[in-house]
């Protein structure tokens, strides 16, 4: 037999592929046009090559990081297209990639806040989402009771968010205003039963701050629940090379690695910072995957004409063990003692902090 090159296995496979997405799509003119698509993505991709190296880490993650030592750009979310893609009907697309965590993140919220607040079914209270973006975590939230208030500095993300709790006939429960993770001067000392800060610490060049005033806006006893991403090599990988490098899932410098933030520092920072945590209850989350045909062609005909490959087939994220990439996790101020002042020690409160999150 004649010897196949891979120069023409990939125009085999390009072929094969491409007629797949015509079958499906029943138009001639993807027929014609799709091997060059699908070749053109190829290609595309090959110019691209990430480095597939980690840059060097800052010299401490739980200090402030100078401005422009960053490459993470957070003005991106007052782009007008981006900023329209909170909530997208197609969950691939860059910033409703978002909405596919809830499934998971919002359970394990609900759960610590009512486990560790000992809320009755109808959630009472005041809770503040801290860079809350297009509300996606903010309305959710709200659809189980909870009365919160949203913050974030993208006035185009606000917009989102206020449109999407009306459409969600949540405006009640719900307010959004500008407003910044570093500066919660708005708010009074002692304004929340719960904080939360999703998808936020990974963004935040100056964590010690911005933990500084959730702690001041918390009441005694109150809960910070998060969701942040791990400085792993697995994370680089995911997060940066393949979300962002090679598939294109999310807006380019949407995040710097070395920006990351692993559990042991998390924890550091908010026990300096008069915290109770454990990592132990922190939880990863990682998505699953829907392996649906018809979709699978669809998301290949869109893509591969503009020099794309077809997104993964990633579903709705479910809790794990692992903490590898994306992690949850929760902390407690503690409460006042009878006498107005915080409790006897900080071992004492640790002690009691454990009992209760066992039960």
């Amino acid at each position: 037999g004649t010897q196949r090159f891979p120069a023409a296995r990939e125009h085999t496979m390009a072929t094969r592929f491409a007629k797949a997405v015509a079958a499906r799509v029943g138009s001639a003119a993807v027929l014609g046009g799709g091997v060059r698509a699908a070749r053109g993505a190829i290609t595309a991709v090959g110019k691209r090559l990430p480095e597939l190296v980690p840059p060097l880490e800052f010299p401490s993650r739980i200090e402030p990081i100078a401005a422009g030592s960053s490459s993470i750009d957070n003005d991106v979310y007052d782009d007008d297209t981006v900023g329209s893609s909170w909530h997208s009907d197609d969950p691939t697309d860059q910033l409703a990639t978002l909405q596919l965590l809830n499934t998971a993140r919002i359970p394990y919220f609900d759960r610590v806040w009512r486990q560790q607040l000992g809320l009755p079914p109808g959630r009472p209270g005041a809770y503040l989402e801290v860079g809350c973006g297009g509300g996606i975590a903010t309305v959710a939230l709200a659809s189980l009771g909870y009365q919160m208030t949203g913050i974030d500095p993208a006035a185009r993300a606000l917009d989102e968010a206020r449109a999407h709790a009306r459409a969600r006939g949540l405006a009640d429960r719900t307010v959004f205003a500008a407003g910044d993770a570093y500066d919660l001067s708005a708010f009074p000392d002692d304004s929340f039963d719960g904080v939360l800060m999703a998808d936020v610490m990974e963004h935040l060049l100056d964590l010690p701050a911005a933990v500084a005033e959730v702690r001041r806006v918390l009441k005694p006893g109150g809960v910070l629940v998060f969701d942040t991403i791990n400085r792993t090599y697995k994370s680089y990988l995911a997060a940066i090379v393949l979300a962002e490098e090679v598939l294109q899932l999310v807006p380019p410098r949407v995040h710097d690695w070395r920006l990351f933030l692993k559990p042991h520092e998390a924890a550091f920072l908010l026990q300096a910072n008069g915290f109770l945590v454990d990592t132990a209850q922190f939880r990863g989350m990682a998505p699953t995957v829907e392996l649906d045909p018809r979709k699978l062609l669809r998301s290949a005909a869109r893509a591969l004409p503009s020099g794309k490959l077809p997104p993964p087939p990633l579903s709705h994220f479910v809790e794990v063990s692992s903490l590898d990439v994306n992690y949850l996790g929760w902390a407690q101020l503690a409460p006042l003692s009878s006498g107005g002042a915080a409790g006897p020690t900080l071992q004492s409160d640790m002690q009691r902090f454990r009992r209760s999150a066992t039960t």
